[in-house]
């Protein structure tokens, strides 16, 4: 026979292994959520409308990485597959664009892709920003004169 003390008891520890479950800090996912991250600096120029950067686009998903890449004196975007290094962010990739094969080594951070393109120009450094939609047709920044005084 049960007595009440023990239903008591039982409840309440009962009730303390949902609070601890509840309470207890959650993994971290060593996998980025699947999705497409877009790192560009993409734009068009206000005096005769040519585009001007790049846009680099990361897809995610279960079934494999990709990476399509705009750039502006290329007829149309390029998509292949991605490395991307679930721990240390590390992103590779080997694009062929109709100026010959460009090469990206680097890191994708929530706020900017950062490494190394190499291409026809030869290497050079990279910065794009993270940017929530594509938007090419923006204004590229202009100069910013002005007279010191």
């Amino acid at each position: 026979m049960t007595s009440a003390g023990h239903l008591v008891r039982t409840g309440l520890l009962g009730g303390l292994a949902l609070v601890a479950a509840a309470t207890a800090p959650a993994l971290a996912q060593t996998r980025w959520v699947s999705g497409t991250y877009i790192y560009a600096d993409l734009c068009t120029m206000p005096e005769d409308g040519a585009r001007a950067g790049r846009r680099i686009t990361l897809k995610r998903w279960p079934k494999g990485d990709n990476v399509v890449y705009e750039g502006a004196g290329l007829p149309a975007p390029v998509e292949t597959a991605v490395t991307i290094d679930d721990i240390t962010k590390a992103v590779a990739f080997r694009v062929e664009t109709s100026v010959g094969p460009v090469n990206f080594r680097g890191k994708a951070g929530p706020d900017a892709l950062v490494g190394t393109l190499e291409g026809a120009d030869g290497a050079q450094p990279l910065r794009l920003k993270r940017v929530l939609r594509a938007r090419a047709q923006e204004a590229c920044p202009g100069e910013t004169t002005g007279s010191i005084n």
